[in-house]
């Protein structure tokens, strides 16, 4: 712990000078104290420094360099609040490119990983004019990910606060894995209750939420409706073919279902599967509304969910690090809102800058903040992800939406191929 660095130097100093020794050397080899002071290695003096930075940061919403104005934030984002996502652009990108200063301030303190490889691309995020100047930091790979022990990108203050621990499905490789501190749990929770709560054919829906509660899907879904005063019944963990979603679905009345369209590896059985087993069971349960990721919804069983009087169907996007973070469109079909706040998204090219509204680009994704009791933004305090690029791309539509909504969004999302 680097907080308690000094007060451990110094006792060892004490008893190598009380044992004849004089000069005493620690055992890392860039370490050296030759004085009676301690004095930190480089690495954990640069940590220090800016472990006292942000600390200083944080008190005073207050970032400055040379060359850089200070840029004062008279309040944090409130993630809590549904006017988020409607606010105007100006105002939420000031309140994006502060909140990402501090989160790489925060990286760079107290993940010496994330240190050295900003500290290698000359990164000073306090010159950070504007949201398209982090094309200067290098894109984070998969693959890079998957060569990174998990632990290595948690900051050490903050594993004792860890809550979630979620594994990708694997479907692309090596599974990777998440951790969500308290805090980071409660924002992505108010982001995924914004944007399924502004949709909502009913106040106070009774639920059955058949997604895997082994993905972080599960009890994200159940936590989020939770806050819409909803009833939420969870699917068992048994195998579909010891006790079946249709014989759990057989002991409660619900009119809210949340299920993938198709059957999907770790997270779910499918809608589709379910209504080739039973055509009747949304119109029998009188479900009125369906939400459901994993995946964009196929027209087809869109249709026959409809037809069985659905009213309301809510697809959202998202990724097994980050969660959910993009939700469909109530006008536009095919585009999907870009949640704000608990995440950053950006489209960008292949050199890593920003793409134009209608230009094709990767995802490209940050966690950015978590939530204080107060509902205000804060440091993510688990698993440091800066720009991951997860594999998928979209068309990026910046223009305001006919639904209300000023949020970015994402047209024709798919997996990135090499000739993208």
């Amino acid at each position: 712990d680097l907080d308690e660095w000094p007060r451990a130097r110094s006792g060892q100093v004490a008893s190598d000078n009380a044992a004849g020794n004089g000069r005493a050397e620690n055992s890392d080899a860039n370490c050296q104290v030759t004085t009676l002071e301690p004095q930190p290695p480089p690495i954990c003096h640069a940590l220090l420094v800016r472990r006292q930075q942000f600390a200083v940061a944080l008190k005073s919403r207050k970032l400055s360099s040379p060359g850089f104005s200070n840029v004062n934030v008279k309040a944090p984002m409130q993630l809590d609040d549904p006017t988020l996502d409607s606010a105007d652009p100006d105002t939420r990108e000031a309140w994006l490119l502060e909140a990402i200063r501090l989160q790489i301030t925060y990286m760079r303190a107290t993940v010496p990983f994330w240190h050295e490889r900003l500290s290698n691309a000359s990164v000073d995020e306090h010159r950070l004019e504007s949201l398209a100047d982090l094309a200067t930091i290098p894109i984070f790979t998969k693959a890079e990910l998957r060569a990174t022990p998990p632990v290595v990108l948690l900051p050490s203050d903050t594993r004792s606060e860890l809550k979630i621990c979620r594994w990708t499905s694997g479907t692309s490789g090596r599974p990777t894995v998440n951790f969500w501190s308290e805090t980071d749990w409660a924002a992505l929770v108010a982001a995924t209750a914004r944007m399924i709560g502004r949709q909502a054919p009913m106040q106070a829906p009774t639920v059955f939420n058949a997604y895997s509660q082994a993905h972080v899907t599960g009890p994200l879904y159940n936590d989020a409706l939770r806050q819409l005063r909803a009833v939420v019944y969870d699917r068992s963990h048994h195998p579909e073919e010891v006790f079946s979603t249709l014989e759990q679905t057989e002991l409660f009345s619900f009119d809210t279902i949340i299920l993938p369209a198709k059957s999907t590896r770790g997270k779910g059985v499918g809608l589709a599967d379910l209504l080739d087993r039973d055509p009747n069971l949304l119109a029998r349960n009188k479900v009125r509304w369906w939400i459901g990721s994993s995946g964009t919804f196929d027209a087809e069983t869109v249709e026959r969910a409809q037809a069985q009087g659905v009213q309301v169907i809510t697809n959202l996007y998202g990724s097994s690090e980050f969660a959910l973070f993009a939700v469909s469109c109530s006008k536009e079909r095919g585009d999907y809102h870009v949640s704000q706040g608990h995440v950053l998204v950006e489209v960008v090219d292949q050199s890593g800058a920003p793409v134009q509204t209608g230009q094709f680009g990767r995802i490209v994704v940050t966690h950015l903040c978590g939530m204080d009791e107060s509902g205000k933004a804060r440091s993510h305090g688990g698993t440091q992800m800066l720009r991951l690029a997860a594999g998928d791309g979209a068309t990026l539509i910046s223009e305001p939406c006919t639904c209300g909504l000023t949020t970015p969004r994402l047209r024709g999302i798919r997996r990135v191929t090499a000739t993208d």
